[in-house]
């Protein structure tokens, strides 16, 4: 199952596709070709070998077409598949350049492997070419943990996506940065998909609990997603309890009879609390008892 490290920027992404650009800026410096519309595509990869092949998100940048060019539509001119990585997986070095040929093939446009990387040493893994045998595919990669939190207000609006990636990575309990992360998250708040903003603080909550208990008491921020906020709301254990199992609900995760006894026997508000915040992010409902 997908790791809260793996789909929270994929989530991010889905909701904001902009950003995706943003991050590839931030990598090559270069100015991009002219677009006027930045788009979600679809993942797949596959050409029509058996093998089916679905990178994790592909982001198109468009432009509407020049006079001479035969079409009605809008113009492909540059596709970015984006690919969060945790760790070491031989069997990418194989699928990235068919990801990358094929869906060059199917947007006919150049197209670029931007690849996260959790942190610098994985990166330096992930960003060596790739040997074709008649040529190299070089993937763009971004350590997320060289990511340095925004303080400037301005920023953090213009570049929500790319403030909340730094401050889950690199948390901090500097004033400055906890109000620009909560002016990115009022502007991410407005997506269709309200939780992922609970995703960072569950982010933060994992490796900087008291930046997250600092940001929480001072900003009075409210978790946006009802399965979250309802258990601060009732302020009981049976909203707790029901929090815990509607987030595990909600990201598909299977959970047996035992864990439901225990969660429920639990009377420990912090420990509830706890439980929370690790359902967010765990990948097996055991996973939510370890230390």
């Amino acid at each position: 199952m997908p790791s809260h490290q793996h789909e929270f920027p994929l989530d991010l992404i889905r909701n904001d596709p902009g950003s995706v650009v943003e991050l590839l800026k931030e990598i090559t410096g270069k100015p991009l070709p002219e677009y006027t519309r930045v788009r979600c595509d679809s993942a797949e990869a596959t050409s029509t070998a058996l093998t089916q092949l679905t990178s994790d998100s592909v982001v198109v940048c468009e432009r509407p077409p020049y006079p001479h060019e035969k079409t009605d539509g809008p113009v492909s001119v540059l596709g970015i598949i984006v690919e969060p990585h945790n760790k070491p997986d031989p069997r990418k070095y194989y699928r990235w350049p068919a990801y990358v040929a094929n869906t060059r093939l199917r947007l006919e446009c150049p197209v670029v492997l931007l690849v996260l990387a959790p942190t610098s040493k994985l990166a330096g893994r992930f960003s060596e070419p790739i040997d074709l045998g008649c040529g190299e595919v070089r993937p763009l990669v971004l350590a997320l943990d060289t990511l340095t939190p925004v303080t400037d207000l301005e920023v953090a609006v213009a570049r929500p996506v790319l403030t909340v990636l730094a401050m889950a990575n690199n948390p901090t309990e500097d004033g400055a940065a906890l109000n620009a992360l909560l002016e990115a998250l009022k502007s991410l708040d407005a997506s269709s998909t309200p939780l992922y903003s609970d995703y960072v603080l569950a982010a933060l909550e994992a490796t900087a609990p008291g930046a997250l208990e600092k940001f929480m008491i001072l900003k009075d921020y409210e978790y946006k997603s009802e399965t979250m906020r309802r258990p601060y709301r009732e302020g009981r254990e049976e909203g707790r309890t029901e929090a815990i199992l509607g987030v595990l609900e909600e990201r598909g995760i299977p959970v047996s009879e035992g864990v439901r006894e225990r969660i429920g026997a639990t009377t420990d508000l912090d420990l509830l609390d706890t439980w929370v915040r690790r359902a967010v992010r765990v990948e097996k409902a055991e996973d939510l008892f370890e230390a």
